[in-house]
């Protein structure tokens, strides 16, 4: 008979194969591109990679939260779009760079709350409503743009939200080290962060113990439209405008990431290390194929082949 305390260590290890594996196949990944490329291994790309997971960091940090409340959340991408045109807008006419980035992620926020709300006060599925509030959220950004890009010049929100560096750090990684923080604490160490597993868990037992359900799960989608529209803020930076077309297909990339780091579609599971992981493999993937010249359809159907992946996962480890 096993020993009490070799169960424990078991059940942990059991509990952590999605976020070790994770950790391994990005160290793995590093090391056969090294191999096959030298100039995958070097600083200069090491930032391209930091930069171009970080949103996708940032989104799937927030989907990871929905998820563990038993719900999904397809407008990211849109209120990224959103986030990235009213921000670049408001700099355009003049208004301080705070006061626009506030007004951007303040939108976004408004449009968790709206999804949350219409979910448990009308019992929709968080699929459907998050389905519409993406073609609200994207014809929003094209009306409000009129199709065309909304250049930035403003040299405090370029370096605040994208291009900046702290040290030879770039600003982009540091907000994912921060979000990746915040919500890290929120989810083990906050109160808000058990009641989120119990509800994800069984939202009727929850109810039953006194938990305001409705409550809870409006709140976590403000959190991620938020962080979406944060993640909207760091994409207008990086490219010095405001697209109505961007964050096309991000939403599947945030689920990605969050399913492959082991969070389950009803709440099982979850670990924002996982995620951060999970993020960083697709980052990885793609960085490495383009610097090895494959095709970028080719590279587009990896993607698939890794979301696929995550889905069966979900299916083996249930």
């Amino acid at each position: 008979m096993p020993s009490t305390n070799t169960l424990p260590a078991k059940i942990l290890l059991k509990k952590n194969i999605p976020q070790i594996g994770m950790i391994v196949a990005f160290v793995l990944m590093v090391a056969v591109f090294s191999r096959l490329s030298p100039v995958f291994f070097s600083y200069g790309n090491f930032i391209n990679v930091a930069n171009q997971t970080a949103i996708i960091s940032v989104l799937a940090f927030g989907m990871t939260l929905v998820m563990l409340s038993g719900g999904i959340d397809l407008s990211v991408g849109a209120v990224v779009s959103l986030s990235a045109v009213v921000c670049a807008l408001l700099l355009h006419t003049g208004t301080p760079a705070l006061v626009a980035m506030g007004v951007s992620i303040l939108i976004g926020v408004a449009f968790g709350a709206l999804n949350g709300f219409i979910s448990v006060k009308w019992g929709v599925q968080p699929f459907l409503v998050t389905l519409g509030a993406l073609s609200v959220a994207r014809g929003l950004s094209l009306v409000l743009s009129e199709g065309r890009t909304v250049y930035i010049d403003s040299e405090f929100f370029l370096a605040v939200t994208a291009q900046g560096f702290v040290g030879p750090v770039p600003v982009m990684f540091v907000w994912t080290l921060v979000f990746f923080s915040l919500t890290w604490v929120l989810l083990n160490l906050s109160t808000l962060g058990r009641k989120v597993r119990a509800v994800g868990g069984n939202i009727v037992a929850a109810r039953q113990a006194g938990l305001m359900t409705h409550s809870i799960i409006i709140r976590v989608f403000m959190l991620s439209s938020g962080l979406a529209a944060f993640g909207g803020l760091m994409m207008a930076g990086r490219l010095s405008s405001g697209l109505p077309s961007v964050g096309v297909g991000m939403e599947l990339d945030a689920i990605a990431a969050a399913v492959l780091g082991g969070t389950g579609f009803k709440g099982e599971g979850g670990s924002l290390v996982g995620t951060f992981f999970g993020a960083l493999v697709m980052g990885t993937l793609i960085n490495g194929l383009t610097i090895l010249g494959i095709n970028p359809y080719v590279q587009e159907i990896s993607k698939g082949v890794i979301i696929v992946l995550a889905v069966v996962i979900v299916s083996l480890r249930k």
